[in-house]
């Protein structure tokens, strides 16, 4: 893991604090890429530059909300878009009563991640006598609950060949899709439950262990950003939606996208679930071989 810029490090802090009492901050990726800057007066010297993407896990003593969108916001005008972040906020109260899961995921980062700022008054305290474990049986419910809900929404949409059927409906359902395979692929991977919700929001932390929501869904052109615009937008906007708001060619794109997407995670989904059960049964193998 990178270290950044002492310099970013104090920007990263003054615009946390600063919009949110904390109590801890932890980075725990950091995905760096290297663009060129063109120039207008001096179009033959183009300037490199780095942009880096943080993970950020934030202990608060308060809640606000869109607090993660907003700090993200800042960082990125304070920084002149050098610094992104997906940032996680979790109350301090929320450790006294954690899943597994969820208590192994925290525990990880608190013991291997770069901690950034702790309130040395009232710093996040995990109460747990032994090192945490993965539930896998817990984390298999979850996903069967996930995939129960995409493929009854999936057959509807899928199988729905009414010519009168609303693309703009349809759409919103896609999205629920989308937004249902990436909490099994988070929960899956790192043993994270979000609080939050907006799928680039989602994309984001899925980026943090796979490139699959990016392999499935760029968003370098414009009409790949017109084509996620789409997708992300939340069922709620039926409330204001009009006939044909969705252009039927970018639906087709989207659901054809949907549908490969859901194919491969899938995969994806059952060989990590395999490859965790394999970890956890290599002690009693150990075990044996020793008696």
């Amino acid at each position: 893991m990178n270290a950044i810029e002492f310099s970013q490090q104090n920007e990263l802090k003054k615009v946390i604090t600063g919009h949110i009492k904390t109590s801890a901050i932890y980075r725990f990726g950091r995905n760096a890429t290297i663009y060129s800057s063109s120039r207008k007066i001096y179009p033959d010297k183009e300037l490199q530059k780095e942009h880096s993407h943080l993970y950020l896990l934030v202990f608060v003593h308060e809640t606000k909300e869109n607090a993660g969108s907003d700090i993200n916001d800042k960082i990125k005008a304070k920084t002149q878009g050098a610094l992104t972040a997906t940032v996680l906020i979790h109350h301090v109260q929320s450790l006294k009563d954690l899943c597994q899961d969820q208590q192994f995921f925290f525990w990880q980062i608190m013991k291997n991640a770069e901690l950034l700022f702790q309130d040395i008054n009232k710093p996040p305290y995990l109460n747990i006598s032994e090192t945490p474990k993965r539930n896998l049986k817990s984390t298999s419910h979850y996903i069967a609950w996930r995939s129960n809900n995409i493929d009854t929404i999936w057959g509807w949409v899928y199988n729905d060949d009414d010519a009168s059927s609303s693309d703009e409906v349809k759409m919103s359902a896609l999205h629920q899709i989308v937004e249902q395979i990436c909490l099994s692929l988070i929960r899956v991977f790192i043993g994270y439950t979000p609080n939050h919700f907006a799928l680039e929001y989602l994309f984001n932390l899925c980026e943090y262990f796979t490139t699959i929501t990016s392999d499935f869904f760029p968003r370098h052109t414009q009409e790949d950003k017109n084509i996620f615009k789409l997708l992300k937008q939340q069922p709620n906007t039926l409330r204001f939606s009009k006939a044909n708001d969705v252009d039927y060619l970018y639906y087709q794109v989207v659901e054809e996208r949907c549908g490969n997407f859901k194919k491969q995670a899938e995969i994806l989904i059952q060989n990590e679930i395999n490859r965790q059960n394999e970890v956890e049964k290599e002690p009693e193998k150990t075990d044996k071989e020793s008696v």
